[in-house]
């Protein structure tokens, strides 16, 4: 009887001292890791590893802070139409940077360079996405979807004033002048304590009068919003014409065979720098007294350097009636001239039952 109680109090004992054991081991394995990963040679290979990640991604923020200098030196030699691509693009560049910079892997290297790394690739992908949306407003240009994806073109921006336009460049400016700043504290805390890792130079505004310095930002939007060759034009024009019945090949007329209706199509180029509205009137009128007046409207819209092709309601024709087929597109206030806006041939409905 003695034994059974003496051997159920030392269960709970035994059991304890496992566990006591157990956490003496385990503090032991935290205490090895721990200054494993203190040593200095576990450090220096976290921050090598971690500098070859990180300047392929500055690298390439350098290089978009370069393009999009050169593109805001003069905007008005690309047009609206490749402004606004190239604007989307450089916003496209940032965004990727911005992610890939918070994708680097850990164990995180010394300086917190991590953390920085993000904060600087943030800071300039939101100058850009500010300096896009900006520059669409004050000009109105019209987002397109971008080259090579199926996703649909940004919302459009909302209008902006020159000097609305004025004060978010300037803002802009001050967020590129921080990431620089942040960026080069990171490089020297990081050359003074990465085991020899170094981060390569990275500045988008070298000077307080570089290209994007929060000045010259600012005072950009007045010369961009006057500059003519960034202003907005339309120019269209038809450039094809079809019909169901297809002509028959006489020259000099379109003449089809016997029908009751007639079908038209056409084809219209916009090559000015801005979307429109099109629309356009197909008519037929009698030549002779055979066959009735009849018209047909159609309306669409076109992008900028764009095509579009509109259908009309079928046209009311007989058999033997020779016809004026006129075509006319609306003319938009922004288009100069009204060449291009005018198609006129004679229409010959072959004698027959339709």
């Amino acid at each position: 009887m003695a034994r059974a109680r003496r051997s159920r109090v030392s269960a709970p004992v035994l059991v304890l001292g496992l566990l006591v054991g157990l956490a003496l081991v385990a503090g032991l394995l935290v205490g090895i890791v721990h200054g494993a990963r203190t040593q200095p040679a576990y450090r220096s290979t976290v921050d090598h590893g971690f500098a070859a990640a990180a300047t392929a991604v500055v690298d390439a923020s350098q290089a978009t802070g370069i393009q999009l200098a050169a593109v805001l030196n003069d905007p008005g030699a690309l047009g609206r139409v490749l402004l606004e691509t190239r604007l989307q693009q450089l916003a496209q560049s940032t965004a990727s940077q911005s992610d890939a910079a918070t994708l680097l892997a850990p164990p995180p290297p010394d300086a917190n360079a991590d953390v920085v790394l993000n904060q600087t690739m943030q800071l300039r992908n939101d100058a850009v996405h500010s300096i896009r949306v900006t520059l669409e407003g004050l000009l109105g240009l019209t987002p397109t979807t971008p080259a090579g994806s199926t996703v649909p073109p940004p919302p459009s921006s909302a209008p902006v004033s020159v000097a609305g336009a004025a004060q978010l460049l300037r803002i802009a400016g001050d967020q590129i002048a921080a990431g620089d700043r942040l960026y080069a504290s990171l490089r020297s805390a990081f050359a003074l304590a990465g085991h020899g890792a170094q981060l390569p130079a990275s500045q988008w505004s070298p000077t307080s009068t570089s290209t994007l310095s929060p000045g010259a930002l600012s005072s950009s939007a007045a010369t961009t919003a006057s500059d003519p060759r960034l202003a907005a034009s339309v120019s269209l024009s038809i450039t094809a014409v079809r019909t169901d019945p297809a002509p028959l090949p006489v020259a000099g007329v379109i003449k089809v065979v016997p029908t009751a209706t007639l079908q038209v199509w056409i084809s219209v180029v916009n090559s000015g720098s801005a979307p429109t509205v099109v629309p356009a009137v197909v008519q037929i009128r009698p030549v002779g007294t055979v066959g009735t007046y009849d018209d047909s409207h159609a309306t669409g819209s076109v992008g900028a350097q764009s095509a579009v092709a509109l259908a009309f309601a079928p046209l009311r024709v007989t058999p033997g009636a020779t016809y004026l087929l006129t075509i006319d597109l609306v003319r938009p206030s922004r288009q100069v001239s009204a060449a291009g806006l005018h198609w006129q041939r004679t229409l010959v409905i072959a004698p027959g039952p339709a």
